[in-house]
């Protein structure tokens, strides 16, 4: 294995015209036909990619999102994947963790896509309206006593002081101006649902029945599990794993570890932000890291891995 790893982005960086944002040709735009013909798209979701523009704001809907972001990766995958090493890890960061599947090559396109449409309904059906709220500047451990009193929990600890707390909405501003006091930045995000926490909870099951049903394809590399950073290598340990993230805290501080005390030097993030790729940088995760989205060209991407590479070996 090289000391290359791939990170799939979630949800927060979409936009409307996420689909214009990278260079697609023939193997993407397959992707894109092949999962238009199985569909496991809803007839709206479809029917927003025919034509963004007619109603933009669709993107930011979980029923809408996270199939769409799920294609994109899906997308670019198959553009890259061929031109670059296989990775010695693949993660995933909330729904990206769904995409790391795909790009380890255990599940098909179709059926990431298909997941992810299911994974949105029991999660819209489990939760009430919430909140995410990103606090920087305060130990996790202070940041979840504040969130407890507010009856919240912490989502994703991203280090020891930069985390995610999640929240039934009404309780959103007197959670957030409770850690404004001690933080140095608190902001709430534009999420109606508090993934990775308890409010989440009758959404698990259903969905690891789901993932049971689906056939799985052998490991091209070992995905990093969310909730725990373990290697996961079989379709037995994807299926107790990868549900438990959806009511559990996404333990990125751990899948930062595990890449860094593994050599993995060199990262690319698949998604249409450069979040990831930044916290690699910022935490020293990784020597190098870019995202697809500061590119123009497969070329581009290529080369960059290429040279990267040459820089850390």
């Amino acid at each position: 294995m090289s000391s290359f790893g791939v990170l799939c982005s979630g949800q927060g960086g979409q936009a409307p015209d996420l689909f214009e944002r990278f260079p697609f040709a023939e193997k993407g735009r397959s992707v894109k036909q092949q999962v238009l013909d199985s569909g496991c798209l809803s007839p709206e979701v479809t029917q927003w990619l025919k034509n963004p523009r007619a109603d933009p704001n669709l993107i930011y809907q979980d029923h809408y999102a996270q199939p769409l972001l799920c294609l994109f990766q899906a997308m670019v995958w198959a553009e890259v994947s061929d031109r670059l090493p296989t990775p010695q890890f693949v993660a995933g960061y909330s729904l990206g963790e769904l995409s790391a599947y795909g790009c380890a090559g255990v599940l098909a396109p179709k059926d990431t896509i298909d997941l992810a449409t299911v994974r949105s309904h029991f999660m819209d059906a489990a939760a009430p309206v919430g909140r995410l709220i990103a606090v920087s500047g305060l130990a996790v451990e202070k940041a979840a006593e504040i969130a407890t009193r507010h009856e919240g929990y912490v989502a994703i600890i991203i280090r020891n002081d930069h985390c995610l707390l999640g929240c039934l909405a009404e309780k959103a501003e007197a959670l957030a101006s409770a850690a404004t006091t001690s933080a140095r930045s608190v902001v709430i995000l534009n999420v109606t649902i508090a993934s990775h926490t308890p409010l989440l909870d009758s959404a698990v099951e259903p969905f690891r029945k789901a993932l049971r049903g689906y056939d799985c394809r052998p490991f091209k590399s070992p995905v990093l599990a969310g909730v725990n950073a373990y290697q996961i290598q079989s379709k037995e340990d994807m299926v107790q794993w990868l549900p438990e993230q959806i009511h559990r805290t996404v333990r990125w501080d751990l899948i930062s570890s595990r890449l860094s005390e593994s050599n993995c030097q060199v990262v690319l993030e698949l998604g249409s932000g450069t979040q990831l790729a930044h916290m690699a940088l910022a935490g020293e995760t990784a020597r190098e890291a870019r995202s697809i989205s500061e590119f123009r060209t497969v070329d581009g991407i290529v080369a960059w891995v290429e040279k990267a590479l040459e820089r850390v070996g």
